[in-house]
């Protein structure tokens, strides 16, 4: 009889036991979403920022390009920056609205995946920005001589500048893309690639990533 009754108390105190280990596990894994939130909420801000810049780049540069349309040497430049910051207007909102489609409550695999994608989104941007920034260099000195300064730079340098400028940013493009498919084990593999990368990613996508990890060994070692 004492047996038995051992025997019930000791359930009792293993299901108790049970109950207690649940309720931490369920803890510690609504802290780590709530810092794998926080961390995407930190990047979506940035976004707005980013997205706020782009949008007084485009109503600026969209009534530069009304104002010169009489004029193609002032014309195109301003419009090539034109559709290239729509273009990374348009890639901003994308990042922002993948955040929002992150389901806090689903499977960590749903939510890797999701974080995974918006990561490669994200670095590929940077990626493609970096590279074609040289040849944004020329066109955004003639706008910017013109429009804020009222200078016409077509005036006060010569075309042969003009046109050693752009071939110049053609050459930096070239050489980027011929180094990085060359180069491109080494540079995964390189310490300073690596910070770079995560820099591009965005440090609080990494931190996002990094908690979802750990929650990810915490449950494994829970089975």
């Amino acid at each position: 009889m004492e047996l038995d009754n051992l025997k019930r108390t000791w359930e009792a105190y293993d299901r108790k036991l049970e109950a207690i280990l649940q309720l931490n596990r369920r803890a510690l894994r609504d802290a780590l979403l709530g810092k794998t939130a926080a961390a995407l909420g930190r990047l979506s801000r940035w976004l707005w920022i980013e997205l706020a810049c782009l949008l007084v780049a485009i109503l600026w540069l969209g009534s530069f390009v009304w104002e010169q349309s009489g004029e193609p040497r002032f014309l195109f430049p301003a419009a090539t920056l034109h559709v290239g910051t729509v273009l990374l207007a348009v890639l901003c909102v994308r990042q922002m609205v993948g955040i929002t489609a992150i389901d806090h409550g689903a499977p960590l695999v749903e939510i890797q995946r999701r974080l995974e994608a918006l990561r490669v989104q994200r670095i590929r941007t940077s990626q493609w920005t970096l590279l074609l920034a040289p040849l944004a260099w020329t066109p955004l000195l003639i706008v910017l001589a013109k429009g804020l300064l009222a200078v016409d730079i077509y005036a006060v340098t010569s075309v042969s500048w003009l046109v050693s400028n752009v071939l110049f940013g053609v050459l930096v493009v070239a050489t980027g893309v011929w180094i990085g498919r060359r180069y491109a084990d080494r540079l995964k593999r390189s310490t300073l690639a690596r910070r770079l990368l995560r820099d591009l990613g965005g440090q609080n996508l990494t931190a996002a990533r990094g908690f979802l990890r750990s929650l990810e060994q915490f449950e494994e070692e829970a089975r």
